[in-house]
């Protein structure tokens, strides 16, 4: 440890073992549910709400939203290197599937990320909750043992940063139409969202990349062929959102074997369960839906309030 460095650690080590003196049964259990609004499996779910909406590019900009944070948390993780708090001196009550690098903490990163993204279009009252969640994450991540102060410091930092920079790309670009064969002003942040994906899957998740290869490949193709989703009332939008959620929430309990399927599956086998999952997001569940519900011309559960 250089000397530049010590006084930081020490602060790191002090404030962590304060904030787990209090730690508890009960707000255990509440900073593991808060600490889940920071994890892109809950941000994936908000991509796959809004593009089942049928608001398509929205729900493509929230997805690179939570690409760009997983390449970034994988690259500076991978940069830095720096070990977790250990299970000897400090009080671990979760675990993470992200890996065993500290800085910086993605969650933290996440959740900064979907704040600086959002803080433009959303209410003031949204805006002070919004803001409210941002600490409670970086606080859970303290409190559970997962990260120093300064990994979650340094995850707002970053989130900040790109929430901003996919606001700016998302104002530019947002009325494109994303046909892979009239590709023009967008071809660069789709360069930029794929090398993204070549992080992630190198340096952080094969299966989440898995998930993101399968929903660009089924974004690229809705638009290509021209589809159109529904403008739902809301009852059957919530009926769409239920029965779409069950084969997703299914191929990632596979792709994590938390599903006894009578065979351990390979890597390869995971990654393939999570391409499928995002695959089903942009592409299947709306072709599905639409042909099984809308065959009809007449269509008494669509909202006509466009």
């Amino acid at each position: 440890m250089q000397p530049f460095f010590l006084p930081i650690e020490q602060a790191d080590y002090a404030i962590l073992h304060a904030v787990q003196a209090g730690a508890s049964p009960l707000l255990t259990i509440m900073m593991l549910a808060i600490t889940f609004l920071g994890n892109p499996v809950f941000w994936v779910g908000v991509a796959a709400l809004l593009y089942w909406r049928g608001q398509e590019n929205k729900g493509f900009f929230m997805m690179n939203l939570i690409v760009f944070v997983s390449a970034a948390a994988g690259v500076l993780k991978f940069a830095f290197a720096r070990p977790r708090p250990s299970p000897e001196e400090f009080k671990v009550m979760a675990s993470d599937g992200y890996g065993l690098d500290s800085f910086p903490s993605g969650h933290a990163t996440m959740i900064a990320a979907a704040f600086a993204y959002c803080y433009s279009r959303i209410e003031r009252h949204w805006k002070i909750l919004f803001g409210i969640a941002v600490l409670l994450v970086a606080y859970s991540r303290l409190y559970l043992g997962m990260h120093y102060p300064t990994d979650v410091l340094a995850g707002i930092v970053a989130g900040l940063v790109i929430g901003k920079l996919n606001l700016v790309a998302r104002n530019k670009l947002f009325h494109k139409n994303f046909k892979p064969s009239k590709l023009e002003d967008e071809l660069a942040l789709i360069v930029l969202v794929f090398a993204a994906i070549a992080a992630v899957f190198f340096l952080r998740s094969i299966p989440m990349a898995g998930l993101f290869i399968g929903f660009y490949a089924g974004f690229f193709l809705f638009k290509e062929m021209g589809l159109r989703q529904s403008i739902l009332l809301r009852k059957f939008l919530a009926l769409k959102y239920i029965i779409g959620f069950v084969p997703l929430l299914a191929f990632a309990a596979i792709g994590e074997g938390i599903v006894e399927t009578g065979l351990v599956l390979t890597a390869t086998q995971a990654f393939i369960m999570y391409v499928l999952g995002g695959f089903w997001i942009s592409w299947l569940w709306p072709a599905i839906f639409e042909k099984a519900f809308f065959a009809s011309a007449k269509k008494p559960w669509e909202n006509q309030n466009r």
